[in-house]
């Protein structure tokens, strides 16, 4: 022992107090990288809901059409071609599928044919059955006859189930689809079974607007542009349904106010990113932790800006420049002449965008193609904004080699760290081994001065 320790404690202490200078220089670093990874990181995901948000303009944010029912005697849905305007629906009559029945004595009756074909047909679709096949004994029970025809690769579309009544069971047939077309011919070697029909095959009636609509459905689709409509119920006499289709204006006035909200979190989170600490910077933060914790960007799509993030893309000039371009194009005036200021969106002292909600409702409601114009025509602020952001957000784009290059500087790092760990190593086993012979020689020695 030396000084109360022994040689490897020695080892270490000196191995510790040489290591720490690099050991810290290379945390530094990979502390720098880190934090400039996941700030590209956060700022991919703002770039990317800002793509989605101009996806969604330029969708069918601006046809989206509102539709209602005066009564319940139909449902109707409508797509973005459906044409405005209102409609008079008259349900005459509802599409049913075919239905049969015989009376048999109870589910386990016997009785049915020992030869011949027993057919059944609909709409030219026919199940042949050998009964000579299946029951020459004469011993199929009514319910395993139903499962023989349920069960059968050739079923044409029919249904088979027993009703028990109490006293006997009615064997039932029934068309799976609706429509007169679809009518069941149930024959025994030719002749007629004698089922009972009680539903009787029929197609939907109605009258749209006074057009006559023939259908084997219920369900009319696209019977006008866009618009489908379920029939539900038969109208009464002297009675009718009003459809109304206009525009979604809400929709429109979401999907404006969307853009705006992705807007304005990019250019928060450039601003974070792309500055030093200061005390507004710093209040925003300290803000905005309680909205993260509440909302975990739910909202937003976006990833937040922590206090580690703040000022780590300073010296990236580029991200300063796509910030001043998306400024300075929104700012600009659409190709029709109008700016998103006669919309009601102005910007702000700080570079973000602000709306009037009733001036933005006024002037979708007043002249929505226009509006519309400014964001999806050629050459819109959907256009523009979109050739600013790809050059960043593509494969292989800016990101991408900014990433790449990180997690490069990253590895690096790493192998330096892994060799120093490795000559840290090797140089604690020489310091090993000198103590090891110093204390042996001094026990010696210790030794040694006790015989006089």
């Amino acid at each position: 022992m030396i000084s109360g320790m022994s040689a490897a404690q020695f080892a270490e202490q000196l191995i510790m107090a040489e290591r720490m200078g690099k050991d810290q220089l290379y945390k530094n670093q990979i502390d720098r990288y880190q934090a400039q990874l996941d700030a590209y990181g956060v700022l991919e995901k703002s770039l990317n809901n800002m793509i989605s948000k101009l996806e969604k303009i330029d969708g069918d944010a601006f046809d989206n059409k509102t539709v209602s029912v005066s009564d319940d005697n139909a449902s109707v849905t409508v797509g973005a071609d459906a044409p405005e305007g209102s409609y008079d629906l008259k349900v005459k009559q509802l599409a049913q599928a075919h239905q049969l029945t015989k009376t048999f004595a109870s589910e386990d009756a016997t009785g049915l044919p020992t030869s011949g074909d027993f057919t059944i047909e609909i709409a030219g679709e026919v199940l042949t059955l050998d009964m000579g096949d299946i029951n020459s004994d004469g011993s199929i029970t009514i319910s395993q006859f139903r499962d023989h025809i349920n069960n059968h690769s050739d079923n044409p579309g029919v249904q088979a189930s027993l009703v028990r009544t109490g006293g006997s069971v009615e064997f039932m047939l029934t068309s799976t689809e609706t429509g007169a077309a679809s009518e069941i011919t149930v024959l025994d070697s030719g002749a007629d079974f004698g089922m009972t029909p009680t539903r009787a095959a029929q197609d939907a009636l109605a009258t749209l607007n006074g057009i006559s609509i023939q259908s084997s459905s219920n369900y009319l689709e696209n019977v006008v542009d866009g618009m489908n409509i379920e029939l539900n119920k038969v109208h009464q006499a002297g009675e009718s349904s009003t459809i109304t289709v206009g525009t979604d204006f809400e929709s429109s006035e979401q999907a404006v106010n969307d853009f705006v909200d992705a807007f304005n979190t990019l250019m928060d989170q450039i601003n974070k990113l792309t500055r030093s600490m200061g005390s507004e910077v710093a209040d925003e933060v300290d803000d905005e932790k309680d909205d993260d914790d509440d909302d975990d960007d739910s909202s937003s799509g976006s990833g937040s800006v922590t206090e580690e993030q703040l000022g780590v893309l300073k010296g990236d000039s580029s991200v300063r420049m796509l910030q001043n371009s998306m400024r300075q194009t929104v700012f600009a005036p659409s190709p029709n002449g109008m700016r998103l200021s006669d919309i009601g969106i102005e910007m702000t002292r700080d570079g973000k965008l602000e709306i009037n909600d009733d001036k933005l409702s006024e002037a979708l409601k007043s002249d929505p193609s226009a509006v519309k114009a400014m964001f999806t025509d050629d050459g819109g602020y959907v256009d523009r904004l979109d050739s600013i952001i790809d050059p960043f957000t593509k494969s292989n784009g800016y990101l991408d080699l900014k990433q790449g290059n990180l997690d490069k500087q990253v590895s690096r790092v790493e192998d330096n760290m892994d060799r120093h760990d490795y000559q840290m190593q090797q140089r604690y086993q020489i310091y090993l081994a000198q103590f090891t012979a110093m204390e042996a020689n001094i026990m010696k020695m210790s030794a040694a001065s006790g015989l006089f």
